[in-house]
């Protein structure tokens, strides 16, 4: 059992005690060895040196930003599938429908991964569209669905994604044009059916771009259905122009996942494949070793990718999924996270969490400081501190989950940059300090 004293001193601004546990995923890009870290499958992510890797099974994957490689920090997500059998090896299958267009194998381009497996998009010599897409049998086709894959500009700088019920009565088309220029989107659908669609477009390494588009293809449509997945170039003004022969765009990776929002890239290759979520946890030994029951401090920092409301950073917890310690993504517009305490199913504190929603930074910093009848915490961006003279806490917590135990899930779909753990409740002013200050 470790011992903790509590007559170390510290400063006005910063605590000057060593933290018990310091895991710094983005500087160091490597699993601490008191993690057990599982996701029962392979998984991929983008590597330091500007291309996407492949993670095994088990495997942690530390990712970085494709513009500017930047360090990210430890991907978490949660289970995802990809429903298009053919994601690769797309040249000459038959799965994949072509309208306009040939596919070939444009060895010449080096794909996002590296390897030489680009698929061009020939057009033919016909005035019309120039499409390759596949219909998808989905179970519901009301659900959200989120396409996407990498483009990068041959003769044509513009790519559009589509999709339809394909015959499905009551079925809508949504559409989006995609600027490889100007790195731009625009709706292309029909406008009434424009609400509660998006997309995105962001720029990769080598002349790539990930494109996406989230909404569902139903109007009045309900159950079973089919979900036509079309990937085309075209000009900036239409979808259908005169065929010259050339590689309008080249693709590599297309996906479609069930969610409303994309995560990273799920090769298929004669089936949908799901990724597994990812699961971490430091439990026994390893968990009382850093951790005092009595008193602490938390100082972690994360990066939300989309919409996370719910979904937990991190968790404090014993086997009893009513007594426990979160960091919880919070609602409203840009909400980064907050904590809240929760002893013997009786709510003990609730820190605020809520950002402006005009806020853009998707970096988040969160500190909690507790004791009994004695916790504070605050969030980068919240310029009020959260504190509560009335709280009781357990004292059997033995373990730190980077998920939810009550439902083995409910991860967020971001980055872990880092996680610290201060055996000893900091001062109020030092958690303010801790948490404005925007170095991680």
């Amino acid at each position: 059992m470790p011992v903790f004293t509590s007559s170390i001193e510290v400063t006005a601004d910063y605590p000057t005690i060593k933290p018990s546990l310091n895991l710094n995923f983005a500087r160091a890009r490597a699993l601490d060895p008191r993690i057990t870290f599982t996701r029962a499958s392979v998984g991929t992510y983008f590597g330091r040196d500007g291309l996407i890797k492949t993670a095994g099974e088990d495997e942690a994957r530390f990712d970085h930003d494709p513009d500017t490689l930047e360090s990210l920090g430890l991907l978490i997500e949660e289970s995802r599938t990809n429903s298009l059998p053919y994601s690769s090896d797309i040249v000459g299958q038959s799965n994949w429908l072509r309208a306009g267009v040939t596919t070939v194998a444009a060895t010449s381009i080096i794909a996002p991964d590296g390897s030489t497996d680009t698929v061009g998009l020939r057009s033919d010599g016909s005035n019309g569209q120039h499409t390759l897409f596949d219909d998808v049998s989905v179970s519901n086709i009301t659900s959200t669905y989120t396409a996407s894959c990498w483009v990068k500009a041959g003769t044509k700088n513009y790519a559009e994604l589509f999709a339809n019920g394909a015959g499905t009565p009551g079925a809508i088309t949504i559409a989006y044009k995609y600027d490889l220029v100007n790195k731009t989107v625009e709706y292309t659908g029909a406008a009434v059916f424009s609400a509660g669609t998006s997309a995105t477009i962001t720029e990769y390494p080598n002349g790539w771009f990930r494109i996406t588009m989230t909404g569902d293809v139903a109007d009045t449509a309900t159950g079973a259905g089919t979900y036509r997945f079309h990937i085309r170039a075209r000009t900036d003004i239409s979808g259908e122009y005169q065929g010259d022969n050339t590689d309008g765009i080249y693709i590599w990776g297309p996906q479609l996942e069930l969610g409303s929002f994309p995560t990273s890239y799920i090769p298929t290759s004669g089936s949908s494949v799901t990724r597994g979520a990812d699961f971490g946890s430091i439990t026994g030994e390893s968990f009382s070793n850093f951790f005092n029951q009595s008193e602490g401090t938390f100082d972690v920092g994360y990066r939300l990718g989309y919409n996370n409301v719910g979904m937990r950073v991190c968790q404090i917890s014993n086997q009893n999924s009513n007594t426990a310690i979160d960091l919880v993504v919070g609602s409203g517009g840009g909400a980064g996270g907050y904590w809240y305490i929760l002893t013997g199913g009786s709510a003990q504190f609730s820190s605020s969490g809520v950002v402006n929603s005009a806020q853009v930074d998707r970096n988040f910093r969160c500190v909690l400081a507790y004791k009994e009848n004695d916790c504070a915490a605050q969030q980068n961006k919240i310029s009020t501190i959260s504190t509560d003279t009335s709280v009781t806490l357990a004292t059997d917590y033995n373990k730190l989950l980077f998920y939810q135990i009550a439902n083995g899930g409910d991860q967020i779909t971001g980055h872990l940059k880092y996680i610290r753990y201060y055996p000893k409740r900091i001062t109020n002013a030092q958690v303010t300090q801790l948490s404005q200050d925007g170095n991680v």
